[in-house]
């Protein structure tokens, strides 16, 4: 028997990972209805960045084979909290493509996504919860897998606060 359609057939696409994620703000556990929308693997900003920190390891792999053919001892370089901070802070920025609009306060305007102003936020160390959620998000391969539009069951990933675009 030949199927009419191409439903329940796989092809390479079905691998294919989302280009955004989007992650909802959790204040104190529950839902803000404020959202970050963040590049996939395949996103040109991630891509971009991927090469960057692939550009980066190069050059420490080649100072430690230099430091190992001179016969020294290579000593990677002393980093501060705040240097790593901003590093992770850097990390986000690169990824994030947006944010859903909102209010600084009831009564003020509208706070803008801008690469600067997301910066401002996590930066933040008041708002610590946004910096963490956004690096787990990040961290989570789950939330940049496309959701089959066939499936019975919500998975676990759906149960969280991302959605895949």
């Amino acid at each position: 028997m030949e199927k009419s359609n191409n439903e329940g057939v796989f092809t390479l696409d079905d691998l294919d990972a989302a280009d955004a994620a989007t992650m909802e703000v959790m204040a104190f556990g529950r839902p803000t209805g404020w959202t970050w929308t963040f590049a996939g693997p395949g996103h040109p900003k991630t891509i971009a960045q991927s090469d960057r920190y692939a550009r980066e390891a190069l050059v420490t792999e080649k100072l430690q084979a230099q430091a190992q053919v001179n016969g020294k001892k290579w000593k990677a370089p002393e980093e501060s909290l705040d240097e790593r901070r901003a590093k992770n802070i850097n990390h986000i920025v690169e990824r994030l493509i947006g944010w859903s609009p909102f209010k600084v306060s009831r009564d003020g305007p509208e706070f803008p996504f801008t690469e600067e102003n997301a910066r401002t936020v996590l930066a933040d160390r008041r708002k610590v919860d946004i910096y963490t959620q956004a690096l787990d998000f990040l961290r989570e391969d789950l939330a940049f897998t496309k959701r089959s539009a066939t499936a019975s069951a919500p998975s676990p990933s759906e149960a969280s606060a991302s959605t895949s675009q």
